[in-house]
């Protein structure tokens, strides 16, 4: 007969008895494997966890190895509404009298001929723009209106100083009857009198200062008779006094007056012949060294937990974490650890950690005294710099020592790397595992297979001499009777 599943034809359970034997069979290899994989998991995880503290640290000391912040300074324009100031490490701490003489302004001009509006006629000709170091030209035609003047000084190639508008504007300012006019408007882009404007025309009429066509829009500082357009702004430097000595700057931004000091001017002067006299204070900031300082110390504190955690052995239960005994965690905790205790950094006052009152406690972790600290960066501030910047400073040294552990190529990665070699390899094995559980299978099959046929053929043949026997002895009882 034929059999399609085992066990039918014989009527056990062999298709159950293949299950448990190959269950019984793969479990012991299967399990080792897991257990494996899990302490690789566990290992990867756990080098996580290191790396995740150590990219912190890392960026912790590349804000400690921050020149501007540890020598930062402190301004103070004694809420001055007519300058401000800012100051670099390089600046010199003490006080300066300031005051405002003048704002720079950017000139304007506008056209005072009346157009009655963007699409009246501008004139046909060449206008040539200059201001500051930047000259151009445009030409129009007698088709060229306001607007297309205007669009065409914008979109100039050559311009790079000069943007034109349109005002429109009341005809008569008495009388709203009278309608409006549309003025032609020229803003220097930049401030100062360096950049004052001028224009000249050559004008289709041939008279290039009429007030006709093209000359409409002629302007010359050394011309003012002849001059077509009006002034509504003067161009203008700014103009401080810095304890008494004139400052003047095209922009509103000196930088080169007081080293490391740039003070910008927000208004001008309330009354120009008798401006106000004001003080710009500048002062040791140390909060932002003391802020860095701190926060380097918190992230080293959170990677020494971080390393305690994951090599920590209980005594108790006879177990360890996932790193414990583990090298590179070892070499890594001792190598920073090195660092921070290293004496004879920067310029040797203060020479190391300790001198600035952040040492060592008991359990591994760095603790700050901040009575010490603050006497350090009141009295030691340049020698306080050096330990912590620079090239051979503390924030140098550690983020150099962090690059050779976190980048490529670094520490981790060669670890990482070995990991992954490890579950590539259990992967493999346990492909290897089920590829012999299948030849395992099919071979059971085949042999119960023939089992499971022998004994259905066995009982068929039971079955018949079962059958001729009750046929018999049905017989012999008829004649019996």
């Amino acid at each position: 007969m034929a059999i399609g599943t085992l066990g039918v034809g014989s009527g056990l359970d062999l298709e159950g008895l293949v299950t448990k034997l190959i269950t019984n069979e793969g479990k012991p290899r299967f399990d080792r494997l897991a257990t494996k994989e899990a302490k690789v998991q566990a290992n990867i995880s756990a080098f996580g966890s290191l790396k995740s503290s150590l990219d912190k640290l890392r960026t912790a000391a590349n804000d400690l190895n921050d020149t501007g912040a540890v020598g930062k300074r402190g301004v103070s324009t004694g809420g001055s509404k007519l300058f401000s100031a800012s100051a670099t490490s390089s600046a010199t701490i003490g006080n300066y009298s300031i005051q405002v003489l003048g704002k720079a302004t950017a000139q304007k001009l506008a056209s005072t001929a009346d157009f009655s509006s963007g699409t009246a006629l501008a004139g046909a000709g060449t206008l040539s723009i200059t201001s500051g170091s930047n000259s151009f030209s445009v030409t129009t035609d007698a088709t060229t209106t306001l607007q297309g003047l205007r669009d065409a000084i914008n979109g100039s190639a050559s311009n790079t100083s000069v943007a034109a508008s349109l005002l429109v504007v009341a005809k008569d300012p008495l009388d709203a009857s009278a309608g409006t006019v549309t003025r032609l408007v020229l803003t220097a882009k930049e401030t100062g009198t360096a950049n004052a404007i001028q224009t000249s025309v050559t004008d289709a009429d041939l008279d290039n200062t009429d007030n006709a066509g093209l000359s409409r829009f002629y302007y010359s500082s050394s011309d003012p008779v002849n001059s077509r357009m009006s002034q509504t702004q003067a161009a203008a430097n700014a103009r401080i006094a810095v304890d008494g000595f004139t400052a003047i700057s095209s922009t509103n931004t000196f930088s080169d007056v007081a080293e490391g000091v740039t003070i910008t001017v927000q208004e001008p002067p309330a009354d120009p012949l008798n401006p106000a006299v004001e003080t710009l204070g500048i002062t040791q900031d140390t909060t932002a060294a003391s802020g860095r300082l701190k926060s380097f110390v918190t992230a080293y504190n959170d990677l020494a937990k971080t390393i305690r955690d994951l090599s920590a052995y209980d005594k108790t239960t006879n177990k360890g974490a996932a790193l414990s005994g583990d090298a590179t965690l070892r070499a890594i905790s001792s190598q920073l650890r090195g660092i921070a205790s290293t004496a004879g950094l920067g310029s040797g006052t203060p020479g190391s950690l300790s001198d600035i009152g952040v040492s060592f406690q008991t359990d591994g972790n760095l603790k700050i005294d901040s009575a010490k600290l603050d006497t350090a960066l009141k009295n030691q501030l340049p020698g306080v710099s050096a330990l912590l910047t620079g090239t051979g400073g503390v924030g140098a040294r550690f983020d150099a020592a962090l690059d050779s552990i976190l980048d490529s190529g670094g520490t981790l990665e060669a670890r990482t790397q070995g990991f992954d070699k490890q579950l590539k390899s259990i992967s493999a094995e346990r492909e290897t595992v089920i590829s012999r559980l299948d030849r395992l299978e099919a071979s059971y099959r085949t042999r119960f297979s023939a089992l499971d046929a022998t004994v259905a053929r066995l009982k068929s043949d039971g079955d018949y001499l079962l059958a001729q026997l009750q046929s018999t002895s049905q017989i012999i009882s008829g004649r019996k009777g």
